[in-house]
């Protein structure tokens, strides 16, 4: 349909149903750009989405002075500006105003403890029954959703959600169902025909069409500046109890026609540009200051005469009857997803029938007071303590620099002036003729000036602890070693959990908040959506890969998601520490030694310490044939027949034995092999 051509032609054409004069089956084709029913429609959902445009901007005044802080960026002023500019263009750097970046070291400290909580163990999101018959199913899934996560790389989208939520008070996943094509190249046979080939002749062909190459949970970030839920809800419940939740992105045509191509926009024709004029959200974010980029890439009011503008893309769903708007017969509510492209045209409009029955997206608001609209995050907490720690340091520097700018009284009728402004050490400041015979110290005198700043750098000590008492974070959750001379073991371990606990407890509550929400969405998606079969290749025991196939049927079952405990992951050097005294103490003692399979604990020692290939230096023991020739040679006899045996200290046979498990005290035997050495 060719530009702002709408006429009933052109319509009849867009339509996807074909045929003459057939009414629009699927509500997307009703929604005819210019049509009184499109703009009744459209307004509806621009209405909500207005209504919460207004609501979040109130916070980005204060989102922007965080992303500063964050940044340790300072408003200089204007001569201090000047300065920092000629030492960028490689002059010589002059002293400016600096920030203490606290907030920095101490939003990333938190954030890496979420990041080692929740992604340093596999699987990353646990699932688990109270049914028995499902217990193999939950399993399946756990692999399935691990599978997801490392295919998308997931925990890059986790990190800028906890960084997000310390940052900004609030932080959101959008997960999606999404089924990906792709053109791919096959091979199959055909058989060649022809007068000079026989009917049976056949080759391989190569071949190239476009098929689903996977199906997953799309997990991506929603930017707090262009996510827009219901106000009426706590924005950490909008998913279960909010009427509508809208995002917004910035795409390109490229994009848009993609989409187009796949059957999942229409009516593109009619997006237009972007109206001007008050759009929320746009231009309000510092986060690129220091950087000097963009803070929001495709912003269309960033336009560039060489290349077309992207278009900015609100979409969301809302809970509706469809029969009150028209879009449907049902008459019960139901989420849709509405797609609308420059506030001007509905490109997708359909039922969005997800089992989980929520809004697609997770909030977490970890600094929650429980109930209002918008809640603080560590930053605000942290600001003051920054301001404070800059102004100590800044007011210091200055007192310094004052010291040393040697200021003097002086009499400019008694002293040679350029004498005294020579910068150069060990100069000779002459007196004036008419000033010979008199006291020097009437022409010239130096102002003392008092350090009142010596106690600025205590005072810092003091407002960090206050801080790190606010954020749970202290010097060894930073790796750093506190001050304060030699501290034993205990006493760093000791001082370690104190903080982790604190931060355990937040941990547990974004997992009970957010997590288990998300990992609930992505399970209850691959039962509902899952269509291809997922293989698996299990190492086994002898380090052969086992193939193990997942239909959708074996994922399906009741489960229930567990809240984490927000705890470290053990460190796998102190695991290894722990099996090597086990496995020390299986060696060394015979009772042990019947009960555990000591080899095997040192084999899964060497891998859990990175030893890969301890298999290539593994002794192989002789086969029962070689061994069968050796006792009619007479090189070796039965230790049953009254010879003696050769056996290793410890009373383990030699590798050549044929003594298994049972001649050799670390496999759990008594050291009395049927065979040794003659």
């Amino acid at each position: 349909m060719a530009e702002g051509d709408y006429s009933s032609e052109a319509i009849q054409a867009e339509l996807p149903l074909g045929g003459e004069a057939q009414l629009p089956e699927r509500a997307i084709d009703k929604l005819v750009p210019e049509s009184a029913f499109h703009d009744e429609i459209k307004k509806r959902v621009l209405d909500r989405l207005q209504m919460s445009e207004r609501k979040m901007a109130q916070f980005y005044s204060r989102w922007a002075a965080n992303e500063k802080k964050l940044q340790a960026y300072i408003d200089l002023p204007k001569y201090e500006q000047q300065l920092k500019e000629m030492s960028r263009k490689g002059e010589p750097p002059q002293i400016v105003s600096v920030v203490i970046p606290y907030s920095y070291a101490t939003i990333w400290t938190i954030v890496t403890y979420m990041v080692h909580t929740f992604c340093g163990n596999k699987p990353i999101f646990p699932v688990s029954t109270y049914r028995g018959e499902s217990a193999k199913a939950a399993g399946y899934m756990e692999t399935v959703l691990q599978y997801n996560a490392d295919h998308t790389r997931m925990i890059s989208a986790l990190f800028q959600f906890f960084m997000d939520a310390e940052q900004y008070g609030v932080g959101v996943l959008r997960p999606l169902w999404m089924e990906e094509y792709g053109m791919r190249t096959t091979w199959s046979e055909e058989s060649l025909t022809g007068l000079l080939m026989p009917g049976t002749a056949r080759q391989k062909v190569r071949k190239r069409e476009k098929k689903k190459v996977s199906e997953y949970n799309e997990v991506v970030n929603v930017d707090p500046f262009q996510f827009f839920p219901d106000p009426r809800v706590p924005m950490a419940q909008v998913a279960k109890r909010g009427e509508f939740v809208f995002w917004r992105s910035f795409e390109g045509k490229h994009f848009i026609d993609k989409k187009k191509a796949d059957g999942l926009y229409f009516w593109t024709e009619a997006v237009g540009s972007l109206p001007t004029g008050q759009n929320y959200g746009d231009g309000s974010s510092a986060r690129s200051l220091i950087a000097s980029g963009d803070a929001s890439p495709g912003d269309p009011r960033s336009r560039d005469h060489r290349a077309e503008p992207f278009h900015q893309i609100d979409q969301g769903t809302i809970e509706i009857i469809p029969a009150d708007w028209g879009l449907g017969e049902g008459l019960e509510p139901e989420k849709w997803l509405f797609t609308i492209i420059n506030k001007k045209q509905i490109v997708q409009c359909e039922s969005l029938d997800y089992d989980h029955g929520e809004h697609p997206c997770v909030v977490i608001e970890p600094g929650t007071f429980g109930y209002g609209f918008g809640q603080p995050g560590t930053l605000d907490f942290l600001g003051p303590i920054q301001d404070s720690l800059s102004w100590f340091m800044n007011s210091h520097i200055y007192n310094v620099r004052t010291a040393l700018n040697n200021m003097w009284v002086v009499d400019p009728s008694m002293i040679e002036m350029q004498d005294l402004k020579n910068p150069a050490p060990g100069k000779t400041i002459r007196l004036k003729r008419s000033a010979y015979g008199q006291d020097v110290k009437m022409a010239l005198q130096q102002l003392q000036v008092q350090d009142v700043t010596k106690g600025h750098m205590e005072s810092m000590q003091a407002f960090m602890r206050i801080g790190d008492a606010l954020s749970a974070v202290n010097d060894n959750l930073r790796g750093i070693q506190e001050s304060g001379g030699r501290k034993t073991a205990t006493e760093v371990r000791t001082s370690g959990e104190a903080g982790a606990s604190r931060l355990a407890a937040r941990a547990r509550y974004i997992s009970a908040q957010g997590i288990t929400s998300l990992t609930s969405q992505m399970s209850l998606n691959c039962q509902q959506f899952m269509t291809m079969e997922f293989y698996l290749r299990l190492v086994g025991a002898e380090g052969a890969l086992d193939p193990v196939q997942i239909s959708p049927e074996m994922i399906t079952g009741d489960f229930y998601y567990p809240v984490s405990d927000g705890t470290l992951p053990i460190d796998k050097m102190a695991l290894v520490g722990v099996w090597k005294e086990i496995w020390m103490a299986v060696a060394s003692n015979q009772m042990l030694a019947q009960q555990y399979d000591a080899m095997g604990i040192f084999e899964y020692l060497a891998q859990l310490a990175g030893a890969k290939n301890l298999s290539q230096f593994k002794l192989q023991a002789q086969p029962d044939a070689a061994i069968d020739q050796g006792i009619q040679s007479g090189n070796l006899a039965p230790t049953g027949a009254g010879g003696p045996a050769a056996s290793l200290p410890g009373g383990g046979a030699l590798p050549g034995s044929r003594s298994g498990r049972a001649g050799n005290p670390l496999n759990g035997g008594s050291g009395i092999g049927p065979f040794s050495l003659a």
